[in-house]
């Protein structure tokens, strides 16, 4: 497996509604995507900070979602205004609890 993280600021006030549209729409649009396994937002609001966390079954899949890709445009357009992306890393999922 692998894992993607996003780290961005979130603008003053908005981490709410950040969290309400990453539920309700960029979550169902990585359902969508194949090889999609899991996500994770963590939020420091008293730094006004990010990280999203998407698991994905093989490199390929994380690499077909990546930076660059229509999907993440799409995604990352849904929260507009709510977020500025900052770093983009991929990684290999040594272990999971899962």
């Amino acid at each position: 497996m692998f894992a993607r993280t996003i780290t961005a600021a979130i603008v003053p006030g908005k981490a709410d509604e950040a969290v309400q549209i990453y539920n309700e729409q960029v979550v169902p649009l990585m359902k969508q995507q194949p090889g999609y396994v899991r996500s994770t937002m963590l939020l420091d609001r008293e730094a006004n900070q990010a990280m999203t966390i998407s698991v994905w079954e093989s490199q390929e899949a994380a690499a077909s979602t990546g930076q660059g890709t229509t999907y993440l445009a799409e995604a990352l357009g849904k929260l507009r205004g709510l977020v500025v992306p900052k770093t983009y890393s991929q990684w290999e999922v040594g272990t999971t609890d899962r």
